[in-house]
């Protein structure tokens, strides 16, 4: 019996071939398994650098907004200023400028930033910091 792994002398025995391939399958569910894990591991790396790249790309916009929003609110005092000077001088041209000017401010699209540059482009603005709307 050399073909047979018999435990006892007199046994039938497993046949050699049926044992090393039940071994060899519990060796491939095994390295399936760690194959498994790893690939997990990757994903979810892969998801933590996905979330980290959008937190910091959120935080970049929301420093942006905040620059755009007080840039319009000094643009808006001054017009507010040159129209407190018309009233005070009784100077039409200056209300009607300071008016007209307060309009096209207040109609230009706070978040057209966004539409024409790139995150890179964005993170520079930022960096720059001599933002400016004009």
């Amino acid at each position: 019996m050399a073909n047979k792994i018999a435990p006892n002398e007199g046994d039938g025995g497993v046949p050699s071939q049926d044992v090393f391939g039940a071994m060899n399958g519990i060796f491939d569910v095994v390295r399936e398994g760690q194959v498994t894990k790893r690939e997990i591991a990757r994903y979810h790396a892969m998801r933590e650098i996905a979330i980290t790249k959008i937190m910091e790309e959120a935080h970049i916009k929301e420093k942006l907004i905040d620059k755009v929003f007080e840039e319009r609110r000094k643009i808006i005092e001054k017009d507010f200023e040159i129209i407190d000077a018309g009233m005070a001088q009784n100077d039409y041209t200056k209300i009607n400028m300071g008016l007209r000017h307060i309009t096209e401010t207040i109609k230009q699209n706070p978040f057209m930033l966004f539409q024409v540059t790139t995150a890179e482009q964005r993170h520079n603005l930022l960096e720059a910091g001599d933002f400016s709307l004009e």
